[in-house]
């Protein structure tokens, strides 16, 4: 509020002086023009508020504009015919005797114009401050959205992730392996991630990669070497460089759902993490068992997540493939990433 007086009292002490420094040039006396500016500066203002007020509530109350437009058009007028009385009353008698004035004569439109001038002028840049004030709501409001939906995302992360996994310690418990104690010690290090670390924006991608380690880890320990083969090479020229949390783990999931979960024998996952000049390749595959024919595992909750988050989080910086692919007779799924992450957006 004290703000938006200050604007006001500049915006008509500019006017005054830019007024009365104009006319001053004809004959030098500043004073002057002055007193007799300053005098005309009510008339002014009167119609300037008094357009701001029709454009205000004529437009909000009726919803149509051209009763806004007269009023304020009206309150134009009087200011205008208000300040020729002030002339005609008072300040040409006092500061210009040797002039002349009527009150009906075409230098009564002068007068007008120099309210619509004062109250053009002073729309113009009320409307100019209302329209950066709307973009800055707007702005707010679309990461305030943008923020409710990456939570709502990584909120359907956990339960998703902790169903797979406690469905593998069921699994391990009801065979009474010796496996159930270091899995679920191994979980409750994951669920500290889960719960803690992802409420950050971004965390380091070496800590990204690590919470793919410890995953790939424990699935390891559900099953026999000679049912699993695990495959993982990771280069990261920057470790520190920030990535939004849990953003790969679907992906590593997602293969072993569809590879090791669904495959009899002989069941491998590739994790290939590349991280070099702030691109990151991340490439995932995994073996498809040729007897079982299942729904397309690039169209699963995980991936449709890490999709949303690229869309939000990093525009046009991202590639994400995914699907069955064939080599030498035999087929696998892939899942591909290409991320600049040349600065993490803020949110």
């Amino acid at each position: 509020m004290k703000q938006r007086w200050v604007l006001h009292a500049a915006y008509w002490l500019a006017f005054w002086w830019i007024y009365a420094y104009t006319y001053s040039r004809y004959d030098g006396h500043v004073v002057k023009y002055l007193l007799s500016e300053g005098m005309q500066m009510p008339a002014r203002m009167l119609a300037t508020y008094g357009a701001f007020w029709s454009l205000d509530r004529l437009n909000n109350r009726q919803g149509n504009v051209w009763p806004a437009f007269a009023g304020a058009a009206l309150a134009n007028v009087a200011g205008g015919l208000l300040n020729r009385l002030f002339k005609l009353w008072y300040i040409v008698p006092t500061y210009f005797p040797d002039s002349t004035i009527a009150f009906w004569d075409w230098r009564a439109m002068v007068d007008i114009f120099d309210c619509v001038l004062a109250s053009g002028v002073a729309l113009t840049v009320r409307l100019f401050y209302r329209q950066q004030d709307l973009l800055r709501r707007e702005a707010v409001l679309r990461e305030e959205k943008t923020a409710a939906e990456l939570q709502a995302l990584k909120n359907q992360i956990h339960p998703h992730f902790l169903f797979n996994t406690i469905n593998n310690l069921y699994a391990l418990a009801r065979m009474k392996s010796d496996k159930t104690a270091p899995v679920a010690l191994q979980l409750a290090h994951l669920l500290r991630f889960v719960l803690y670390e992802t409420r950050k924006p971004s965390i380091p991608v070496e800590q990204e990669v690590q919470v793919l380690k410890d995953y790939v880890a424990l699935e390891r320990l559900r099953y026999d070497e000679d049912r699993l083969s695990v495959e993982m090479h990771i280069n990261l020229d920057d470790p520190k460089q920030p990535i939004t949390p849990l953003l790969l783990l679907p992906l590593v999931e997602n293969a072993f759902k569809h590879g090791a979960g669904e495959h009899r024998t002989d069941a491998w996952v590739r994790l290939s993490v590349v991280l070099n000049n702030k691109i990151l390749d991340v490439r995932v595959e995994n073996s498809v068992d040729p007897q079982f024919e299942a729904a397309d595992p690039g169209n699963g909750i995980g991936l449709q997540n890490v999709r949303r988050q690229l869309e939000l989080i990093y525009p046009g910086k991202n590639d994400l493939s995914a699907g069955v692919e064939y080599e030498a007779g035999n087929r696998f799924f892939r899942a591909q990433l290409r991320l600049e992450l040349d600065k993490f957006p803020a949110l």
